[in-house]
């Protein structure tokens, strides 16, 4: 038994890996008053989908090196993410100096090794991590990069240089001669150290180039001088794609979309012209479901099966069950749930509300904090007003009601089951079981002067 805990013990250190998040760029190319690791893709932001990633990964201790601007995010990122250590880079200096920072501050001695990544490269996957860390371990490296290939000969990333195909050096982009090189294999940014020689060597980087900057990079110099063991780990590029300006973010966000397109196509879903649907990092659809062309997905939207989502239609925060028709031209958001079987068509907006089986809202209105109940029709033009100028209130509607046209419904109000509205009305009090009601007008004739 004891043999069992002692071999249990050393695998878990062995496998044991501190994180370092680098976080602390200016981000002085997006011209944004917000930090650029916050801005969005996906309508989420960049730093979380690295920090989801990193946390993924097992056994792992992780360490985020922020900026002075991203302090006051602190505490809503440590509710976010457990157990999450943090490290302020006061003078941003280079990446070596953040990872010196991050380990002085933090100390790494309790894990084996170090995995270096960037809150600006939003769409490395957990699968190229694992691999580059397998690679690492089985091989007994004391450093690998992750390397990648660009699609463009001329780019603005660090080059690998080899030497009878050993790595012996990455070389900046700004100390190349001309801005040129015939050299083709990249670095990510992406790291992994031994933490004893990271340890050890780390304080040897110097800031002796033409930007004056500690460049982690120039560890492989030094671990080479040192006959310690490198190597690569090459991935597709399109995961190392860093962000640092709104051009890139737009880029990130176009490969991003890309993604997900093809991965509900591969799932069965139906797009008539993918490249005009846009969906978010949680958007998630059910089977036998069609979208028409310029469909935005928002944040927390769930469609389930046989859906059909017609053209130009907007989406938050939605649940949709099956058989629903939606659009087009329908905004739907803030918490709506759709139940089975029901339409909602062309210029519909709804917020805020619950809408019963087969219900039938099919053209040009407005529902808000409402709850509509099963087999119940709403027709055009009629709204709910639920805004009295100082709160929202709610509009019940029961089952099998019949809302005529350019009806007003004004909130609090409940119609009971049954109950017919006649077009034009202006709905102010509450309305009992199978009650008719509507405002009578007369139909004033003029004859025409001549």
């Amino acid at each position: 038994m004891l043999y069992y805990y002692i071999n249990f013990y050393i695998k878990f250190i062995l496998m044991s890996l501190s994180i370092i998040v680098l976080a602390a760029g200016k981000g002085s190319r997006m011209l944004s008053k917000t930090p650029k690791v916050l801005h969005e893709v996906g309508n989420y932001p960049m730093l979380f989908h690295v920090l989801d990633t990193a946390y993924s990964i097992k056994k792992s201790k992780i360490c985020l090196v922020i900026s002075n601007p991203l302090l006051k995010f602190k505490e809503f990122l440590k509710k976010k993410y457990k157990n999450l250590n943090f490290c302020v880079q006061n003078q941003q200096k280079g990446t070596a100096d953040a990872v010196k920072t991050a380990i002085i501050k933090n100390k790494n001695k309790s894990s084996v090794n170090t995995l270096v990544i960037y809150g600006d490269t939003p769409l490395i996957k957990k699968r190229t991590l694992n691999n580059a860390l397998k690679k690492f371990r089985e091989n007994n490296l004391d450093l690998c990069v992750i390397s990648m290939m660009p699609n463009k000969k001329e780019n603005s990333y660090g080059k690998l240089k080899f030497s009878k195909k050993k790595l012996v050096e990455i070389i900046e982009q700004s100390e190349l001669k001309n801005n040129n090189s015939d050299l083709d294999m990249c670095n990510s940014g992406i790291m992994i150290f031994k933490n004893k020689y990271l340890n050890e060597n780390i304080r040897l980087v110097k800031n002796k180039n033409n930007k004056k900057e500690f460049y982690l990079t120039d560890l492989v110099k030094i671990f080479n001088k040192k006959n310690l063991s490198i190597d690569h780990y090459t991935c597709c590029y399109e995961e190392t794609l860093g962000v640092n300006s709104m051009i890139d973010l737009a880029l990130v966000n176009d490969e991003f979309q890309k993604e997900k397109r093809n991965y509900f196509l591969n799932k069965g879903v139906c797009m008539l012209a993918p490249d005009t649907v846009y969906f978010s990092f949680d958007t998630k659809i059910g089977s036998n479901v069609t979208i028409e062309p310029n469909v935005f997905f928002g944040p927390s939207v769930e469609i389930k099966n046989d859906v059909y989502i017609k053209s130009f239609c907007y989406m938050d925060n939605v649940k949709v069950h099956d058989f629903v028709t939606i659009g087009p031209f329908a905004r739907i958001r803030d918490g709506v749930q759709i139940e089975k079987e029901s339409k909602l068509g062309n210029f519909v907006e709804i917020k805020k509300s619950k809408i019963g089986k087969n219900v039938k809202l099919s053209h040009l209105s407005y529902i808000g904090d409402s709850v509509i109940n099963e087999n119940s029709n709403i027709g055009a033009g009629a709204i709910t007003c639920n805004y009295d100028g100082v709160k929202k209130n709610k509009t019940i509607i029961g089952q099998d009601c019949f809302i005529g046209s350019n009806t007003s419904l004004v909130a609090p109000l409940k119609i009971k089951k049954g109950s017919i509205i006649g077009a034009g009305t202006v709905v102010n009090q509450d309305i009992p079981i199978e009650t008719v009601v509507y405002r009578k007008s007369e139909l004033i004739k003029k004859h025409k002067k001549k």
